[in-house]
């Protein structure tokens, strides 16, 4: 039975584990609130008291937290049970990131790969799940086996361990744009005297479900958080303007999108769905 340990429970942690629990595996868990792994214990999951237990419990270890620096707060804490083992890590980060940490591997004698999720939590475990891979081609394959159980369709992006994340931010960055350009669609709908119904049946039709989907939290002022909430995509455009800057490349776009993706979290919005950025840029008219 392979035996695997999740550490971080939010929504893409949980889906990771209850796919692996799904196949069958030995699974431990930790996540710094306890009570999220509650539905995990329901379903065979082992909870850990500590970071250290969790990682002395498994072979391999996947980490998928909020960012980096709580990473390596609680990886730090248990190095000496990293020895020999293999960590995946699947918080989101830059390829600096991924870089730093798989030098960090190196010193402290364990394998390391690096894995971006393209699609929701949701999708895990699904015919439809697309996990991107970077690292050792050799630790890959180790690793290939337990990662199937998560997405059959894994892309391996080759050995240098920032590759995964550099094409994350190739993926996701066309969004911030699409977001952009259809929020102030919306507004051009509103002080012309267009109805919002009228738009998003013409969204319906061009197949853009997920453009829909937004302007339908927008005419319902409805913006719960289902699955990827807005300070997720905070975290990444930030990531994607600092990476611009630092490759020396023009960081314009990408810093715009930054400062209003910052304002709706100033706003108190992080927790909701990516749509209410609409109401800051509503607010700027």
């Amino acid at each position: 039975m392979n035996k695997v340990t999740v550490i971080g429970l939010g929504n893409m942690g949980s889906a990771l584990a209850r796919a692996l629990l799904k196949n069958k595996c030995a699974v431990t868990v930790w996540n710094r609130s306890p009570e999220k792994a509650e539905p995990l214990v329901d379903q065979g999951a082992v909870l850990a008291p500590d970071p250290f237990s969790a990682i002395a419990a498994s072979p391999i270890i996947l980490v998928c937290v909020t960012d980096y620096m709580a990473a390596n707060h609680i990886l730090e804490k248990a190095t000496a049970n990293l020895s020999g083992k293999l960590l995946v890590q699947f918080t989101t980060g830059s390829p600096q990131d991924a870089r730093t940490s798989e030098t960090w591997a190196n010193v402290h004698g364990f394998e390391y790969l690096d894995c971006a999720i393209t699609g929701s939590p949701s999708s895990i475990g699904t015919p439809s799940a697309h996990i991107l891979v970077s690292g050792s081609k050799a630790v890959f394959q180790k690793a290939d086996p337990t990662l199937r159980f998560l997405a059959n369709n894994l892309d391996y992006k080759g050995e240098l361990i920032g590759l995964a994340s550099a094409w994350e931010m190739v993926f996701i960055m066309h969004y911030y744009g699409m977001f952009l350009s259809l929020f102030h669609s919306v507004q051009i709908c509103q002080v012309e005297g267009i109805p919002l119904e009228e738009y998003i049946t013409v969204l319906d039709k061009q197949g853009k479900r997920y453009e829909k989907w937004l302007c339908e939290n927008i005419l319902s002022g409805n913006y719960l958080e289902t699955s990827a909430p807005l300070e997720l995509w905070a975290g990444g455009i930030q990531k994607i303007a600092q990476h611009a800057q630092d490759s020396r490349i023009n960081a314009e776009f990408p810093q715009l999108a930054a400062r209003l993706f910052q304002l709706a979290m100033n706003d108190g919005y992080g927790r909701e769905e990516v749509s209410a950025l609409f109401k800051v840029l509503q607010k700027s008219t």
